[in-house]
């Protein structure tokens, strides 16, 4: 079994295998910002890093039992003017490595669990899996093809009731170091840059 499903499926059997006495609360969505730092090694040695902002979603569903709660969730990141840099020099000024240089977004297939503290305060963690879509570096320099990473993610976070929802934070860890579509240049020749970040992200999480 590949080291990026464990922690899925692992998820997955406490979300699945716990189904009695629980009150099933529906379906959910929220939006929001999260702001990350990525690093992506190429098989040269080289690395590059990008600290970049990007858009929010997620869905999900909600299951309770006593004061705990579990349930599958999807949750996107979509980047905004992601630019990877290697020495602090920027990807779109000639990269020197077959790293990544920019990152289009992440998605998340994670399970959730958490309990209920006071006041409307919750505490959650997330595992799972995830993929990266981006473009990495290719000879000769300057030129990007199209790249997916996978691997797992794991999160940890706080959310709260305000309102008609919960505003939502939480930490996430990414690493997604096994390509599935690899940068490719003219000539045939593939490359496989690891992927691996640190995110933080700010939710409002409605239920429907």
């Amino acid at each position: 079994m590949s080291y990026s499903m464990k922690p899925f499926l692992l998820s997955a059997t406490i979300i699945f295998s716990a189904t009695a006495a629980t009150a099933d609360q529906g379906f959910y969505f929220g939006g929001g910002l999260s702001f990350s730092r990525a690093n992506s090694d190429d098989s040269f040695g080289s690395e590059s890093t990008d600290t970049s902002p990007a858009l929010g979603l997620t869905f999900g569903y909600r299951f309770e039992k006593g004061n705990a709660f579990y349930g599958p969730e999807a949750d996107i990141d979509l980047f905004l003017g992601s630019d990877f840099e290697f020495n602090n020099t920027p990807c779109s000024a000639g990269a020197i490595g077959p790293y990544y240089c920019s990152r289009d977004a992440v998605i998340r297939l994670r399970g959730i669990y958490g309990q209920s503290l006071s006041n409307g305060l919750e505490w959650f963690g997330s595992g799972g899996v995830g993929i990266m879509i981006g473009d990495g570096a290719v000879a000769p320099s300057g030129i990007t093809d199209k790249g997916v990473n996978a691997g797992f993610t794991v999160g940890l976070g706080l959310q709260k009731s305000i309102g008609r929802g919960m505003l939502r934070g939480e930490v996430i860890y990414d690493r997604l170091n096994s390509s599935l579509t690899k940068p490719t240049e003219a000539r045939g020749f593939e490359y496989e840059p690891d992927y691996e970040a640190t995110t933080m992200k700010i939710s409002y999480i409605l239920s429907f």
